[in-house]
């Protein structure tokens, strides 16, 4: 009964009261990831040709880079015209800010936000309600695709504020009321808050839990060592960290339901989720173009890896065309089985920085540190290349590690990176997060210094 009021009464309520578009959109991409591609290429070119005129009109920073490539807004008519623009970075944005900002910056009623990115730097920006409202209405499909319904009782288990004691905002725990979603923090962990978090569940009998991937596969972990085994979800939803194959598989046989990993950069508009049926990420595409660039900036097919480059069609306070995000993907090269138009990315394999790189030009590839600890018997493990030639690998043994996992370690990255590579194993109680609670599993400092 109360998912019906929230369709019917409670959101479209507070769509008014806060002047968003939630429930609309929401209903409205329920329609549209039946569409064929091509009609939703037409909906993005559509969507993409009013963003360049928008920007190009009222943006300082898109009319000076239109004026110094001699072009005009009528040069951008689909998708495969963006080749003709340069690629956003952060620094970009940073060094541009105030003329990243549209003329008429205030008549969308902006949002200030920001992103801590990978080396620590936040990055501000701004979004608009709408923005706002057709992500929240994207994160509703995906769920859908596992059955949520919009009021369903589900558990965030993520970040909270670093600051200490500062409470949410009364905004904030009204919407969550609203939604019947009780936020968990994540940031400090220890036995007596799983214990508490396991009471809070217990009580409170979610249908669905919603948070990083390392943290749900910790608390599925803690469940399996202290033989707590009534506690099972509808579904899991993991986002915010890549989701390793022995998760998924730790967590889906502790809570007995299966993860659907999920996609997004709030900051350039990306969204993607699995469905059913399991075989990668669908693009939320009526909100965002989603490219895959090459190292000289040229666009890959499906199935080559590349950078993520992404244009949100909805920011009209502070558009971001071509944003690189910083992480690394694949397309898939067919469509999904379940028979949606979405495209999919089939893979996401990390942040640039997070890859390794070594002298010897060889670059260690994401797939090949998964597939090395998938059937090790290890609970975590972190690898941080310390230097050009120098790996340091951080593993919490499960109960059947021993001396021969070390040596076998070893031996395959030798294989693979060489022998003059230095690799030092290092056998710790915990791997730690960074200061926003997410888990890297991959750390180049090489490349956070370059």
């Amino acid at each position: 009964m109360y998912t019906l009021l929230a369709d019917r009464i409670i959101y479209p309520l507070g769509d008014v009261a806060l002047g968003t578009s939630v429930i609309k959109y929401y209903h409205w991409l329920q329609k549209t990831q039946w569409w064929p591609p091509e009609q939703l290429r037409e909906l993005q070119n559509t969507k993409l040709r009013a963003l360049v005129k928008h920007a190009y009109e009222n943006v300082p920073y898109y009319h000076r880079i239109f004026e110094e490539r001699g072009l005009t807004a009528g040069d951008i008519q689909t998708e495969d015209d963006l080749s003709k623009l340069p690629i956003l970075t952060k620094n970009d944005i940073r060094h541009n800010f105030n003329d990243m900002l549209a003329k008429d910056f205030k008549k969308w009623k902006p949002i200030p936000n920001s992103t801590g990115g990978s080396t620590g730097e936040p990055l501000q920006y701004y979004i608009t309600k709408d923005v706002a409202s057709i992500t929240w209405a994207g994160a509703f499909r995906w769920w859908g695709w596992a059955g949520y319904k919009i009021g369903d009782k589900r558990i965030k288990f993520g970040g909270s504020s670093v600051v200490p004691n500062k409470p949410p905002n009364l905004f904030e725990i009204t919407r969550s009321k609203l939604e019947r979603n009780l936020p968990l923090s994540v940031l400090i962990m220890n036995d007596a808050k799983y214990d508490n978090y396991i009471n809070i569940i217990y009580s409170y009998k979610p249908k669905f839990i919603y948070g990083y991937a390392l943290s749900l596969y910790l608390l599925a972990d803690y469940c399996k060592s202290h033989k707590i085994n009534n506690i099972h979800f509808d579904a899991v939803f993991s986002t915010a960290e890549v989701l390793l194959p022995n998760y998924r598989t730790a967590i889906e046989n502790q809570f007995k339901c299966e993860v659907f990993d999920g996609y997004g950069s709030y900051d350039g508009g990306g969204q993607a989720g699995e469905c059913q049926a399991h075989q990668g990420f669908h693009i939320s595409v009526e909100k965002v173009i989603l490219e895959i660039l090459d190292e000289n900036r040229q666009r890959l097919p499906p199935g080559k890896s590349g950078r993520i480059i992404v244009t949100d069609l909805h920011n009209y306070a502070t558009p971001f065309v071509r944003y690189e995000v910083g992480d690394v993907g694949m397309l898939a090269d067919k469509p999904c089985v379940c028979g949606r138009g979405l495209p999919i990315l089939k893979s996401i394999e990390g942040r640039i920085t997070d890859i390794i790189r070594l002298s010897n030009g060889i670059t260690l590839s994401l797939h090949l540190i998964t597939k090395l600890f998938k059937d090790c018997p290890v609970k975590q493990y972190q690898l941080i290349q310390v230097a050009k030639d120098e790996l340091l690998v951080r593993v919490v043994k499960d109960i059947n590690y021993s001396d021969w996992d070390t040596e076998n370690i070893i031996s395959i990255l030798r294989y693979h990176m060489g022998n003059e590579i230095k690799i030092e194993i290092e056998l710790c109680e915990n791997i730690p997060v960074e200061h926003n609670s997410k888990y890297k599993f991959v750390i180049s400092r090489i490349s956070m210094v370059n």
